[in-house]
């Protein structure tokens, strides 16, 4: 039928399909010319910059995108703000060159520059709220895993936004403690004198490699100390560390086998983190209360 219809289309639409070569462009070669054109970019190539970093696990951290578990709407936002085009107060000023722009100073902080990754990390007024609840859920995620694994809990698990991680589980063979301060769960097995101290850190993409740097040297002294006061064989420092926009690093992989839970267990992470940090950039976009002056001539972002 397709032949057919090519055939009659001798100057009988348009498109002239009979004087026309069936011949397609080569796929392979139109890919390749529209990432070397996205990385190009200096603003918008940054993120495939990132992903490209010899530390990041390119496959795991597109792996988000072949799952269809997010809604069509949050996959977008996501695109769109690792691909830094969101209305922020910098983007409007230096980008959009927006004239009625007194300021980029951040509407929460007034402190620095409101770009996309001040807002999803960087912000000191979202440290006590916003940034906690992320990294507390992907620490549920972890804690729930854990306790399963070595049976300090029974029943059916709950999705990580219902789970409450109480202070201590304990058993005969196991003990897992939620820590106030750091680490943020620290699992000991007695039975061969081992200690894990597991911090998570949800930082942005350029810093996931100098994060887990600073957790493995942070707990240094701590470790050796444990060793000798509670006479354990062996410390071992876990930092669980995976960007606010769902990038993952190699070492969060190997991480999670040293704790011998499933390596699939870096997805509902990546979800967690995701969710999370879409609800934080939609949360701030639609505050415009600012103690900057003049901030009435500032355009609402929403």
């Amino acid at each position: 039928m397709h032949l057919a219809s090519v055939d009659s289309d001798d100057h009988y639409t348009p498109l002239n399909l009979k004087n026309k070569s069936l011949e397609f462009p080569n796929k392979q070669k139109h890919e390749i010319d529209k990432i070397a054109a996205w990385r190009r970019k200096e603003l918008h190539g940054r993120h495939l910059h990132d992903l490209e970093q010899p530390h990041v696990d390119l496959k795991a951290s597109n792996k988000w995108l072949k799952l269809g578990a997010l809604f069509p709407e949050t996959e977008g936002f996501m695109i769109a703000i690792q691909d830094q085009i969101i209305n922020t107060r910098n983007y409007k000023k230096y980008i959009l060159k927006d004239p009625h722009l007194i300021t980029d100073k951040c509407r929460k902080c007034n402190r620095q520059s409101e770009t996309i990754q001040h807002i999803t990390s960087a912000c000191p007024n979202l440290t006590q709220t916003d940034y906690t609840h992320r990294h507390n859920q992907i620490c549920n995620i972890i804690h729930q895993k854990l306790a399963f694994k070595y049976q300090l809990l029974t029943g059916k698990p709950l999705p990580y936004y219902q789970y409450t991680p109480k202070p201590v589980l304990e058993s005969s063979s196991h003990k897992i403690t939620v820590h106030n301060n750091r680490p943020d769960i620290t699992l000991i097995d007695k039975q061969n004198k081992l200690v894990y101290m597991i911090d998570v850190a949800v930082p942005n993409t350029h810093n996931l490699h100098k994060t887990i740097t600073e957790k493995i040297h942070k707990y240094t002294e701590l470790k050796e100390e444990i060793v000798k006061i509670w006479q354990m064989d062996k410390v071992h420092i876990v930092p669980l560390v995976l960007s606010s926009t769902g990038v993952i690093p190699r070492h969060l992989l190997s991480a999670l086998r040293n704790l011998d839970i499933p390596e699939s267990t870096y997805m509902t992470m990546q979800k967690a983190a995701i969710l999370n940090t879409c609800r934080i950039v939609r949360r701030f976009l639609q505050d415009d209360t600012s103690s900057i002056p003049n901030s009435g001539n500032v355009t609402h972002l929403a």
